[in-house]
């Protein structure tokens, strides 16, 4: 059997989608674990390193390929500018919420604290990737 384009196209298909539903089950399965079952992150800690281990090579193998952090929407510099700020915003708030549902709250401070945890990350994280991409794009286009 030749090497068809066609074939290889399905393949990387159903890669992709046998990768996806292992990271979003991994990540279902941790939150359930924590959430539900009440168990520390230290007893879920091989499953956590699993999936934070694949999820920082998808995010540096985009990154170092020269991909957007938008794809696949095609964005602008500006609306890649909102992106950056309004996603890790989104973040924050979402994590308050978690606090909220779970009353894990125990002040304003703690509300903070977890708000800007969030958004600092995330940010950092977008931070970074735009840099890479920056260095790709330097590279590859000058």
């Amino acid at each position: 059997m030749e090497n068809d384009e066609r074939i290889n196209m399905d393949v990387k298909k159903a890669k992709s989608l046998g990768y996806t539903i292992f990271w979003f089950g991994i990540f279902a399965s941790l939150l359930y674990r924590w959430f539900y079952v009440n168990e520390t992150l230290m007893n879920t800690l091989d499953i956590f390193l699993v999936w934070v281990i694949a999820s920082l090579v998808q995010f540096f193998t985009l990154a170092v390929s020269g991909i957007p952090i938008t794809y696949p929407v095609s964005m602008n510099q500006k609306e890649q500018l909102y992106f950056i700020l309004l996603v890790p915003l989104f973040s924050g708030l979402l994590a308050v919420m978690i606090s909220f549902f779970f009353k894990l709250v125990d002040g304003f401070n703690y509300l903070l604290l977890v708000f800007g945890r969030a958004y600092f990350s995330t940010l950092f994280l977008f931070i970074f990737y735009k840099t890479i991409l920056y260095f790709w794009e330097r590279k590859n286009i000058e």
